[in-house]
């Protein structure tokens, strides 16, 4: 089985680096450019199934990337980017003046502690797990997954024996594009590729 990961494109609350999940934005023109490079990459490819978050910048790096309309398009919550609650469209250092806190909680305990009005990484991280292992069961040769940095990190934090300390070891920049192999019971990354615009 191949899965390819793929982040959706730039937006411009990611090029005013505040933090932001569950907020609903979409693509801003380089995003938009971003995602016609990934197409380009997947332009050979027939997928079997193409799952999506429900966010609008997730969707739309979909339909731009996807020329082949005869796949299936799924959109599944359990892949939405991490809610941040409180944090939401604000900088590092807006958090840190305007709940210092619950960022001293945060920083302290990021796997744990839920910020107010948002949720834990391991909530978070328990869902991706459960995605992941439903898509393995369905034994499709090609699919595509269009998600958020953090689902992505996740991901790699699953297939590489569930150690969530991981989630910190990679980067991963709008429209990048991984494609994870699932052999004999087995998840490897063969590749990770920066999608320019």
């Amino acid at each position: 089985m191949n899965i390819y990961l793929l982040r959706h494109g730039e937006t411009e609350s990611n090029s005013k680096k505040v933090y932001y999940g569950k907020l609903d934005v979409e693509l801003n023109q380089k995003g938009k450019a971003q995602s016609e490079a990934a197409g380009s990459k997947l332009k050979e490819i027939k997928f079997n199934k193409v799952y999506t978050s429900t966010m609008k910048r997730a969707v739309q790096t979909a339909q731009i990337a996807v020329k082949n309309k005869e796949c299936e398009f799924i959109k599944d919550k359990r892949i939405n980017e991490m809610n941040l609650g409180v944090f939401e469209g604000k900088n590092y250092e807006e958090n840190q003046r305007d709940y210092p806190e619950e960022w001293k909680r945060w920083t302290e305990d990021w796997k744990s502690y839920a910020p107010p009005k948002g949720e834990s990484y391991i909530e978070f991280y328990n869902k991706i797990k459960g995605f992941i292992e439903d898509i393995i069961k369905q034994n499709d040769e090609d699919i595509l997954i269009v998600t958020h940095g953090g689902v992505i990190k996740s991901i790699y934090a699953y297939i590489l024996g569930e150690n969530l300390d991981l989630f910190w070891k990679f980067g991963t920049k709008n429209g990048d594009l991984t494609l994870i192999k699932y052999e004999y019971g087995n998840f490897y990354i063969d590749s990770i590729v920066h999608c320019e615009e």
